[in-house]
């Protein structure tokens, strides 16, 4: 029995031995490559104003209403402002285009309807002070993703389009109803 018993831990031990040579060294893991720096969402007002040039839009000098920084911008014949927010330093990482009109025949139905039948481009109507005439603000907010103004070229785009329309239906007298209707 005891020539079994060691029989049977020489075999252990022999197999033991066979699988630690077959084994490789433990190696150390490779190292993991250097996180690559991810690009700051945002633009610059300097790199804004260059790409809004080959957009055929004028854009003037950024300007500062307290601690709001603004763009003065005319496209297709129409002013508008162009706020730089969200910044951190020079780079802002959203935008907000904007538009105001003083008008007779804005109303505060033509703003509620405006905002029930249109997106993007929302408005808000503004109560005229005495002696004034009403008014309404057209917005459109856009955050700036990392790959430059270039990005923005789909909102420019919306902007454009709508802003003539609103500007159309605020300053329209609303037809009146013909008579017996």
């Amino acid at each position: 029995m005891k020539h079994i018993v060691a029989a049977a831990a020489l075999v252990l031990f022999a197999s033991t031995g066979a699988v630690q040579a077959q084994t490789a060294p433990a190696t150390a893991p490779a190292p993991a490559a250097a996180p690559q720096p991810r690009p700051v969402p945002g633009v610059s007002a300097a790199a804004m104003s260059a790409w809004l040039a080959t957009q055929n839009a004028t854009a003037e000098a950024v300007q500062m209403d307290g601690d709001r920084r603004y763009m003065r911008v005319t496209t297709d014949g129409l002013p508008w402002l162009l706020f730089l927010q969200s910044c951190d330093g020079d780079v802002c990482s959203d935008l907000q285009f904007s538009a105001g009109l003083a008008h007779a025949q804005v109303t505060a139905d033509k703003v509620n309807a405006w905002n029930r039948d249109r997106r993007f481009v929302k408005a808000v109507y503004e109560t005229p002070a005495a002696g004034a005439q009403p008014s309404a603000v057209a917005q459109f907010d856009v955050l700036v993703p990392s790959g430059g103004p270039e990005e923005l070229t789909d909102q420019l785009a919306i902007w454009r389009s709508l802003l003539p329309e609103f500007v159309r239906l605020m300053t329209v007298e609303r037809p009146t109803a013909a008579p017996g209707s």
